[in-house]
């Protein structure tokens, strides 16, 4: 009884499917009229032109065909992508024009390209109505490379100014767009607690939708030194708005101090890297004793214990 039900069931099954083959390929024959989209492709850019505005990705279209075109259509989509798009031709365009596309391809019906072996016919633009094409000069230009790396160390430890491979790179645009652009910046990243330096890739963001650039990604070196003390003798000491008509000496001429930076960076430090200055407007003949102003590198963290601490100036002679 249990194989006399199940061979009836297969039986009405498979009526079912031949039914509904049969209605399938009936139907899909029919004409239908299907609103979808389809890629806008500019062709004939004039040379040293691009774009001053962006461009619509695609408008939305109304077709007409026979049901299995639009399922063929659907189903190789992929396939169909080099004959399935709307044409624009800016040949003569300068500077801009606004295409109205419902006319424009209406009068141009071999714009809008659709595969050949699909019963599709084009009807009309629906949205954007509209393309105003604005065109500008192309320009490249160089720009540096903007760090967006947080980096921390563990206590002990300092992080030296990140360094790019390469440090700028090339970007090209419409000129108002690209003359706007500064700077690119890295990706934001957070390296945190480092006892050691770090070398990695970083992509670099797009400044613009319409600028290209040149490379994608930097390579990035963060240092980092165990923090280190050392005491640097014999540093000139200078003397700023001196006057033409004395002699005028700083007394004594050369001073010494202690650095604190990153372990390296201390280890190959001359006395000529830091600046002891004395600046002259500030001498009084009543006061004998100056204190200097010190800059350091500003890959140092601070100075100390300056020796000696005052300086005196000397004016020696009066030149008549």
């Amino acid at each position: 009884m249990l194989m006399i039900d199940n061979t009836k069931f297969k039986r009405i099954t498979y009526s079912f499917v031949i039914a509904f083959v049969f209605w399938f390929f009936i139907k899909s024959e029919e004409t239908y009229i299907v609103n979808l989209d389809i890629p806008l492709v500019a062709r004939n850019l004039q040379e040293q032109k691009t774009y001053k505005e962006e461009v619509p990705e695609s408008v939305f279209i109304t077709l007409k065909g026979t049901g299995r075109s639009f399922i063929w259509l659907r189903v190789f989509q992929n396939f169909y992508k080099d004959d399935f798009k709307a044409v624009i031709d800016l040949s003569s365009i300068t500077d801009e024009y606004n295409f109205e596309l419902d006319s424009y391809y209406k009068e141009n019906p071999e714009k809008i390209v659709l595969p050949s072996s699909l019963d599709l016919e084009f009807v009309e633009v629906l949205n954007p109505r509209n393309v105003q094409i604005k065109l500008q000069r192309y320009l490249v230009k160089k720009v540096p490379v903007e760090s967006q790396i947080l980096v921390s160390t563990e206590a002990g430890y300092i992080a030296l100014d990140g360094q790019f491979s390469p440090d700028s790179i090339s970007i090209g645009g419409p000129e108002e767009a690209v003359n706007a652009i500064e700077f690119v910046q890295t990706e934001k990243d957070t390296l945190l607690n480092l006892i050691s330096s770090v070398e990695n890739e970083w992509l670099i963001l797009a400044p613009s939708k319409l600028v290209s650039y040149d490379p994608k990604k930097v390579s990035g070196f963060i240092n980092v030194q165990p923090i280190s003390e050392t005491i640097v003798t014999g540093i000139p000491v200078q003397l700023i708005n001196k006057p033409n008509d004395v002699n005028v000496f700083v007394n004594p001429a050369t001073v010494s101090l202690t650095i604190v930076g990153g372990l390296e960076q201390i280890a190959n430090i001359l006395p000529e890297d830091i600046n002891v200055i004395i600046d002259f407007d500030y001498w009084n003949s009543e006061k004998q004793f100056y204190t200097p102003s010190i800059n350091l590198p500003n890959y140092l963290i601070e100075w100390k214990d300056l020796s000696p601490n005052n300086l005196e100036i000397l004016v020696i002679k009066e030149i008549n």
